[in-house]
């Protein structure tokens, strides 16, 4: 069966694509009309680039709003890292943590039913990507994930320092998976 994907006419069955880059500045302002829970926690997962196991299990007490940052649990790589947040990330966590009572062992994502009601518990992945997609018309956190690690790269970065802010452990898996040449670049320089 290996054998048979090798051979030139079943090459397209093993294209793998992954999830594309938005820009970030059209997708900024799309996340700032959104309602304030759904604000803040696309906003976190964009800025922090985090996966959607870590964004579930994150908790109101790995915010450090004072200094920026937020600790957040890297399951692939099974450590803590610390991810630098946006003064606008801040305002929109800060309202709401207000506007929803939340406490330092809440859950950031959490659930909210229907009638409003905020409950502390860690909703699964797969809840949480469809909450993503419904808030924003089909994008995932793997999409904030990409934008932001493309926006980043776009604004000068360097490889360790994207590295630092996404808590990729190998610059080799950044750039295989993350910052492919766009048809612009290609472009300006032909």
């Amino acid at each position: 069966m290996r054998k048979m994907y090798r051979e030139d006419q079943y090459a397209h069955l093993i294209q793998v694509r992954g999830k594309s880059a938005s820009d970030k500045r059209e997708l900024m302002d799309t996340l700032n009309k959104l309602p304030i829970r759904a604000k803040a926690i696309c906003l976190v997962n964009l800025v922090t680039a985090n996966r959607p196991n870590e964004m579930v299990r994150m908790k109101i007490s790995g915010f450090d709003l004072k200094n920026s940052s937020v600790h957040v649990y890297l399951k692939k790589q099974k450590r803590w890292h610390t991810k630098r947040l946006t003064k606008d990330v801040i305002n929109a966590i800060e309202l709401y943590i207000q506007e929803y009572g939340l406490r330092e062992d809440d859950y950031f994502v959490g659930r909210v039913y229907k009638n409003g009601r905020y409950e502390s518990t860690a909703i699964s992945e797969i809840g949480y990507c469809k909450a993503l997609q419904r808030w924003t018309g089909g994008l995932t956190g793997y999409n904030f994930r990409k934008s932001q690690v493309v926006a980043m790269h776009a604004a000068g970065a360097d490889l360790p320092t994207i590295a630092q802010q996404t808590g990729h452990k190998s610059l080799e898996t950044l750039v295989q998976h993350y910052l492919t040449v766009s048809e612009t670049t290609l472009d300006k320089y032909l």
